[in-house]
């Protein structure tokens, strides 16, 4: 069995579990990794159930044994983005933030079938909402026109705060719980080398759709 470096090595007992099908409880356990490396093998494991769904996650530091759960509902992909806060929040490790900045030749190869909901969410910010403030609702609206596939307010609303609290400074937030609304730092040369990123990849995409 390979053994990981120690300087990845953690003290941590990952437990998943899942509903398969009705009545059909399945549970997935994995220990001493990181949580990006718990992560990407319970998405593995997601790959060979059909409709997996009812979704919780139980962590145990087995130093100190103190346990941390979390359970939700939805879509596989909006399940693996809370789950990522919540190991981001029980242990403090920082999850790479997913963004659209990708070598020019990953950008031919992209396909909307290869990305998450997150992902695609983010190209639409960055190639649609150039000027002015917008909010959860702008960005589900245009989302499923662009992609034609439903995003919920609720879903929009979750990744947005998720994209503003990763800190790389690319949105300003404004107004409270009762209704946020963000707007993109454009003079930000790394902003406007992701919107040139986003254009080229939808670009492409409608290219490959219209043949």
């Amino acid at each position: 069995m390979t053994r990981l470096p120690e300087e990845r090595r953690t003290n941590y007992l990952y437990e998943f579990t899942y509903s398969s099908g009705p009545g059909l409880r399945e549970v997935f356990q994995c220990r001493y990794v990181t949580p990006n490396e718990a992560i990407n093998r319970f998405r593995k494991i997601l790959t060979l159930t059909q409709a997996p769904f009812d979704f919780k996650i139980r962590l145990c530091d087995e130093v100190t044994k103190e346990e941390s759960s979390f359970q939700v509902s939805g879509t596989v992909d909006e399940m693996l983005d809370k789950f990522e806060v919540f190991l981001e929040t029980s242990t403090g490790f920082k999850f790479e933030a997913e963004t659209v900045t990708a070598s020019e030749s990953d950008l031919r190869s992209a396909s909307s079938e290869s990305m998450t909901s997150y992902e695609k969410m983010q190209m639409v910010i960055y190639a649609s909402f150039r000027h002015g403030k917008f909010s959860s609702l702008d960005v589900a609206e245009i989302y499923e026109a662009t992609f034609g596939e439903d995003l919920p307010k609720s879903t929009a609303s979750t990744y947005l705060a998720r994209m503003w609290n990763e800190d790389r400074g690319h949105l300003e937030r404004y107004g409270n719980r009762s209704g946020y609304s963000y707007r993109l730092r454009i003079e930000l040369p790394e902003v406007q080398e992701d919107i040139r990123r986003a254009e080229n990849i939808l670009a492409m995409m409608q290219e490959e759709s219209d043949k």
